[in-house]
C-alpha cells in the first residue's frame, strides 16, 4: 500500500466522481426527466473537474465556484424544477476551493437553502431528507478523495524534506555543543600561547591533550548514543473518520426516514440495529466486525422483506459492507463477498413484486459500488497517508543518525589529528626554550597558526564542508614527524590536483601521520605522491613497527576514510620491521564531508 502513487490516489476520486454521475443520469432517466433537464445538469461538471485537475490561484478557485454555482442553477430558469435537482456539486466545489471555516458555513447553509427549497415544491420528509442526504453524501465522497490525494502528494513531494530539515537542527545543535567543547579550549590554548612562557606553553599542551579527549569522548558519545524517537503513531488522518462518519449517518438518517415514512413501528427494529452498525463501521480493530455487521444487515433485508417489506430498506448500508470486504479480505474471497452482494441485491430487487425497472436496479448498483469505493479508498488512503507520515520521520531519524556519525568521523579524522599535533609542537617549543630560543619562538608562531586552522576545521567539520590541502599536509606532517624525532623524505610529482582529491590525499595523510606517531617507534618516514594512469597514489612508508603490530592494521580511521572517499587502501608490514600504507584515488573522488555516495548530509544547506 505504501507504493502507491498520487496518480492512483486520483485516480480514486476520478473513479468516484465518474460514478456520481452516472448514478446522477441514472436517476434522472428513472424520474423520467427530459433531455434538456439531464443535459443541463451535466453544465456544473465540466468547471467542478478542472477544479478538482489541480491546485489553482486563489482566484481561479474561486472564479471556478462561481461557475459551478451558476451552471447549477440554470436548470430552474430554463425547466424550472423538472430535473433532479442534488446541488452536491457546489456543496464539492465550496469544500474543495474555500478555507475550512468559510467552507463549512456555506455548505451548511447550501444544505439549508436545499432542504428550503424542498418544502416550497411541497417534499414530504423522505424526500427533502434523501435529497440532503444525497448532496452531502456526494459532496463529501468527491472531497475527502480530493484531499487525501492532495497529502499523499505533498509527502512524496516533502519525503526528505523533514529529514535535511531534522539533519540541519542536528546539526547545528552538534555545531552549539562543540563550540563549548571544542571551540573553548582551542581559544584557551590560544591564550595561554600567547605569552610564550614555559608555564603558558606547558599549560597548553596539556589543555590541547584534554581537548583531543574530550573530542574522542564526543565522537565515541555521536556514534552510540541513540536517537530519541520523536514520530507519531501510524494513525489515519481525522478526515478520514468524519467523513465516514458523516456518510454513514446520512445514509442511516435516509433509511431511518424511509421506514418511519412507510411504516413507524418497526421504528424501534430498525433505529437501534442501523445505530450498531454505524458503530461497527467506525472500530477499526474488531475483529469480528464483518461478520456481525453481515449478520445485522443481510438477513433483515433478505430474506426479512419477505415478512415485513419495511425491512428490506436496510440494504442501503449493503455498499459499505461490500467497502469493508475490500478492506479485510485479500481476492478472490473479497471479489467474490461483492459479486454475491451485488446478485442478492439485485434478487431484493426483482422479488417480491414489483420488480424495479433496470435503470432503477443499475442506479442502485452503482450507488453500492459508490459506497463500498468510498470506503475501501477511505480507508486504503487514509493508512496510506499515515504510513508516508511515518515514513517521514523515519527518514528524520536515519538523518539525524548519520549526521551524528559523520560528524563523530570527521572530528576523529580531522580535529584528532590537529590537536595531536598541537600537543606534540607545544611539548617540542618547551624542550627548545632553554637551547634554542629562536627556534622555539618558530615554532610557537607556528603552533599559534596551527591553532588557528584547527579553529578553523571544527567549522568546516560542523557545516559539512571539509576543506584540507594536501600541500599544507605535507609540511604540517614534516613538521610534527620531525618534533617527535623522525627524518622525514618527501616527493610530490602530481601536477595541479582537483579540490576533492586534494582533500582526500591530505585527510588519508593526516590520519597516517596519526598512526605513525601512535603506533610505531619511527625513526624513518617516506611520504611519496605521484600520478600512474589516471590515478593518484600517496605511499607512506616507516621504519619502528613492533612485531606484535606489524601483523595487523589497528583502528578504522583510514579504512572509514577510503570508504567515504571512494578510494582504495592498502597496507601491510615489510621486513625489518617497516610498514607501508598505499592510498589511491581517482581524480574525482567522494566529498569528505559526506557520505561514501557522495551524497552530502544535508543537500544544498
Amino acid at each position: 500500500m505504501d507504493r502507491v502513487s498520487p496518480r492512483v490516489a486520483r485516480g480514486m476520486m476520478w473513479i468516484a466522481l465518474g460514478l456520481i454521475v452516472l448514478i446522477r443520469l441514472l436517476n434522472g432517466i428513472t424520474h423520467h426527466r427530459g433531455g434538456c433537464a439531464l443535459a443541463l445538469t451535466m453544465l456544473p461538471y465540466p468547471p467542478l473537474v478542472a477544479l478538482l485537475w489541480r491546485p489553482w490561484p486563489r482566484r481561479l478557485r474561486y472564479g471556478l465556484v462561481v461557475v459551478v454555482t451558476g451552471l447549477a442553477a440554470l436548470p430552474f430558469q430554463v425547466v424550472g424544477t423538472d430535473w433532479d435537482w442534488i446541488p452536491w456539486t457546489v456543496g464539492a466545489a465550496l469544500l474543495v476551493a474555500l478555507p475550512g471555516r468559510a467552507a463549512t458555513a456555506l455548505f451548511l447553509g447550501l444544505l439549508g437553502a436545499v432542504l428550503a427549497g424542498g418544502l416550497l415544491e411541497h417534499d414530504g420528509a423522505v424526500d427533502a431528507i434523501s435529497r440532503a442526504t444525497a448532496t452531502v453524501n456526494d459532496a463529501l465522497i468527491v472531497f475527502s478523495l480530493y484531499s487525501l490525494a492532495g497529502m499523499i502528494r505533498d509527502l512524496n513531494a516533502a519525503q526528505g524534506e523533514l529529514a535535511r530539515l531534522a539533519a540541519l537542527r542536528e546539526r547545528l545543535r552538534l555545531d552549539s555543543e562543540l563550540r563549548t567543547i571544542v571551540g573553548g579550549g582551542l581559544r584557551a590554548i590560544g591564550e595561554l600561547l600567547s605569552p610564550g612562557g614555559p608555564e603558558g606553553v606547558r599549560d597548553a599542551a596539556e589543555r590541547a591533550r584534554r581537548t583531543l579527549t574530550g573530542i574522542r569522548e564526543a565522537a565515541a558519545e555521536y556514534r552510540t548514543e541513540g536517537v530519541a524517537a520523536d514520530r507519531p503513531g501510524p494513525r489515519s488522518p481525522r478526515i478520514t473518520w468524519l467523513v465516514l462518519l458523516g456518510v454513514l449517518c446520512m445514509q442511516g438518517l435516509a433509511r431511518t426516514a424511509a421506514v418511519a415514512s412507510a411504516d413507524p413501528a418497526q421504528l424501534p427494529v430498525i433505529l437501534p440495529i442501523v445505530a450498531t452498525i454505524i458503530v461497527l463501521y467506525l472500530v477499526p480493530h474488531f475483529r469480528f466486525r464483518l461478520l456481525l455487521i453481515a449478520l445485522l444487515t443481510f438477513p433483515l433485508a433478505w430474506p426479512g422483506s419477505y415478512l415485513v417489506p419495511t425491512w428490506g430498506l436496510v440494504d442501503g448500508m449493503w455498499g459499505f459492507f461490500i467497502g469493508l470486504a475490500l478492506v479485510r479480505l485479500r481476492p478472490p474471497a473479497s471479489l467474490a463477498v461483492v459479486a454475491g452482494v451485488l446478485c442478492l441485491h439485485v434478487v431484493l430487487w426483482v422479488t417480491p413484486p414489483p420488480v424495479l425497472p433496470p435503470v432503477q436496479i443499475g442506479s442502485g448498483l452503482v450507488s453500492d459500488l459508490i459506497l463500498g469505493g468510498l470506503v475501501y479508498s477511505m480507508t486504503r488512503l487514509g493508512e496510506l497517508v499515515a504510513v508516508l507520515e511515518r515514513a517521514r520521520h523515519e527518514l528524520a531519524e536515519e538523518a539525524v543518525t548519520k549526521e551524528r556519525v559523520r560528524i563523530a568521523r570527521d572530528l576523529h579524522d580531522v580535529l584528532g589529528f590537529s590537536l595531536s599535533a598541537v600537543a606534540l609542537r607545544g611539548e617540542l617549543a618547551l624542550r627548545l626554550l632553554d637551547r634554542d630560543p629562536e627556534r622555539a619562538e618558530a615554532e610557537l608562531a607556528s603552533l599559534r597558526e596551527l591553532v588557528g586552522r584547527s579553529a578553523a576545521e571544527l567549522d568546516s567539520i560542523t557545516d559539512g564542508r571539509i576543506r584540507l590541502r594536501l600541500a599544507e599536509e605535507i609540511d604540517t606532517a614534516r613538521q610534527v614527524l620531525e618534533a617527535a624525532g623522525v627524518m622525514v623524505e618527501t616527493l610530490v610529482d602530481t601536477g595541479p590536483l582537483d579540490r576533492e582529491t586534494d582533500t582526500a590525499l591530505a585527510a588519508v595523510l593526516r590520519e597516517s601521520v596519526t598512526n605513525v606517531l601512535r603506533h610505531s617507534r619511527a625513526r624513518e618516514c617516506a611520504i611519496t605522491v605521484v600520478t600512474d594512469g589516471g590515478l593518484v597514489r600517496l605511499t607512506i612508508a616507516n621504519d619502528g613497527v613492533p612485531p606484535p603490530v606489524a601483523a595487523q592494521r589497528d583502528g578504522t580511521g583510514l579504512d572509514s576514510l577510503a570508504a567515504r572517499t571512494g578510494g582504495r587502501l592498502t597496507a601491510s608490514p615489510r621486513p625489518g620491521g617497516r610498514y607501508e600504507l598505499v592510498a589511491e584515488f581517482e581524480s574525482d573522488p567522494a566529498p569528505l564531508g559526506g557520505d561514501a555516495d557522495g551524497v552530502d548530509a544535508v543537500a544544498g544547506a
